[in-house]
């Protein structure tokens, strides 16, 4: 509210407007209606052609559907064709035969690792008893 108001200026051009705020808001009211029905109207309103609005959203969808199964069973079949040929390239025999391998080198290293580490808390504790008196 302008600062003229509050002070309580006598123009009567200022006590006309705040005496007539309800009817502009009534005013705004009906014109923001009209704009949306308006608006509306040309929203919803038949286009010359008879066809539904999303008759052709559905058209592309239908479309697309058929493109991605066409594409699936073009992406199956590829698959099934190398997968089989790979397969058939993969020396499986080879392939168990270096993990055992490898299985038991790591087994050795970890026995004899095991193994020094006994040794060597047995000949601490030797020193420790011989430090010790016992």
């Amino acid at each position: 509210m302008p600062s003229v108001l509050r002070r309580g200026r006598k123009s009567g051009a200022l006590r006309r407007h705040r005496r007539n705020d309800a009817s502009t808001d009534v005013l705004l009211a009906i014109g923001v209606g009209l704009a949306l029905g308006a608006g509306l109207a040309l929203v919803a309103r038949e286009r010359a052609r008879r066809r539904r609005p999303m008759a052709r959203l559905e058209r592309f969808a239908r479309s697309g559907v058929k493109g991605a199964r066409r594409l699936r069973d073009r992406g199956t079949r590829w698959a099934l064709e190398k997968g089989e040929s790979i397969r058939d390239g993969v020396p499986v025999s080879e392939i168990g035969d270096s993990v055992a391998d490898y299985l038991e080198t790591a087994r050795q290293s970890i026995d004899d690792a095991v193994n020094r580490e006994i040794r060597d808390l047995r000949r601490a504790i030797r020193r420790e008893r011989k430090r010790l008196g016992v």
